[in-house]
């Protein structure tokens, strides 16, 4: 008996296994404070071909200084690896509790977990300013300006803005088996200048709110605004009729209209939050600082609506501009700390009134409102003079109160004053006064 099979498939070595490589970063953010340009991008958490996890061991973050982005292998090789960030491995899961003893997790190596959000932080030197020559791309032709070119008759123009350089960056992500992701999109960050520091915070407050007021930029922009070209007008002859013109020479047609104006947005301020002192951090915790106002400020003051006491809190601004087209923001002015102090008494209790009894004058008087109120003295005296003693050697914290040491046949003044939990306590004006004669 013959048996006759035939395969479903072409025939063929076998495939080569399939290569596992992290997928490449995206939503690459850079944001530069002064002379600090923070980077940061999420850890991939899964592989190109999007399964996950991602096998991933290491981000590698490059910068460059340049007139133009790199866009190919060749170009990127001469970019500056600025920070290598591990990425920590997969923990294995613990095995259950034996005998209710919980088994004690491993200690996490340093680095950051896939998904997380991981930032970068470089500081601007000098050198970093200046910017490497990128070569052509395979195939790309370097424009050839002809020696003897005519210069073109028209209007006189300003020369288009030279391409100033800018730094740009990119991230890498790296298997355990050191195989490369591919580059994420080059993000530029501009190199001009933005205005000096403003003023030093002047940190006043209330009970209820603190108000931040600064002097402005030295050199603090404000917006202008290119004028509109009128439109060129070429009068007609008087008394001229169309058939004895003669006809004008062609007009040279105008070349393209450029700005002789410069645009600009007037400089505005954030007021950021900032710890007392500089301290050295986790490198693999760094975050982008976060203002306190959540807009640019086109004005030199801000409220914050609450006020703790006894907390110190320090303070910081720093110049918001627009520049080639993305927001800088310059360098911070001198630092402000305060401890805000609880200085400010409660108000006087209200509507007191004495009701004399047998043995015993009954005070009675409104509740105060403050949240930091401790309670209330009660102070008395020999009517009609003003010496009074508190007969309450702590504050009584109801809106009652029996006084069951008067003698009877004494006239008495009585007032009672509110007082908080601050240290010193603060405390209240007098209330109205009462006048009662014991029985």
């Amino acid at each position: 008996m013959i048996v006759v099979t035939a395969a479903c498939g072409k025939k063929g070595p076998p495939l080569a296994p399939f290569v596992r490589v992290p997928a490449a970063v995206a939503e690459v953010a850079v944001q530069r404070l002064g002379d600090q340009v923070y980077v940061s991008f999420p850890v991939p958490s899964a592989n190109v071909d999007g399964q996950q996890p991602a096998d991933i061991a290491s981000l590698e973050v490059y910068a460059i200084t340049a007139t133009r982005p790199p866009e190919t292998d060749e170009q990127r090789k001469l970019a500056t690896l600025i920070a290598t960030l591990p990425v920590r491995p997969i923990m294995p899961e613990l095995p259950p509790a034996a005998g209710g003893v919980e088994v004690p997790p491993l200690p996490a190596p340093p680095g950051i977990d896939r998904a997380a959000r991981a930032v970068v932080k470089e500081t601007l030197t000098p050198d970093l300013h200046v910017a490497v020559e990128l070569p052509l791309p395979k195939g790309a032709v370097a424009p050839i300006k002809a020696a003897d070119e005519e210069p073109v008759a028209g209007p006189l123009v300003a020369p288009a803005p030279a391409q100033q350089p800018r730094r740009y960056y990119f991230v890498i992500g790296v298997s355990p088996r050191g195989r490369k992701a591919p580059a994420s999109p080059p993000v530029p960050v501009p190199l001009d200048a933005a205005s000096s520091a403003p003023g030093a915070p002047q940190v006043t407050f209330t009970e209820t709110a603190m108000t931040i007021k600064w002097s402005p930029s030295p050199d603090a922009r404000s917006a202008t605004f290119a004028e509109p070209i009128a439109p060129l007008v070429v009068p007609v002859p008087g008394n001229a009729s169309p058939a004895a013109l003669t006809p004008l020479a062609p007009i040279a047609p105008l070349l393209v209209a450029k700005s002789l104006g410069f645009q600009s947005e007037a400089t505005t301020y954030h007021l950021f939050e900032v710890a007392a002192a500089d301290v050295a951090g986790d490198p693999f915790a760094i975050t982008v600082p976060a203002a306190l106002t959540p807009q640019p400020l086109a004005v030199t003051e801000y409220v914050i609506p609450s006020v703790t006491f006894g907390v110190e809190r320090c303070f910081v601004v720093r110049p918001v501009e627009r520049v080639a087209g993305a927001v800088v923001q310059g360098p911070a002015s001198p630092r402000t700390c305060v401890t805000p102090a609880d200085t400010f008494p409660p108000a006087a209790p209200l509507s007191l009134a004495a009701i004399v009894g047998e043995g015993v004058i009954s005070l009675i008087w409104e509740p105060n409102t403050e949240k930091d109120l401790a309670g209330y003295l009660v102070l008395r005296g020999d009517a009609p003079g003003d010496t009074l003693r508190a007969i309450t050697p702590e504050p009584v914290v109801g809106t009652t109160y029996r006084d069951t040491t008067a003698r009877a046949g004494t006239r008495y003044v009585y007032v009672v004053v509110a007082v908080d939990r601050a240290t010193p306590q603060n405390v209240s004006a007098q209330s109205n006064r009462v006048e009662e004669t014991a029985r």
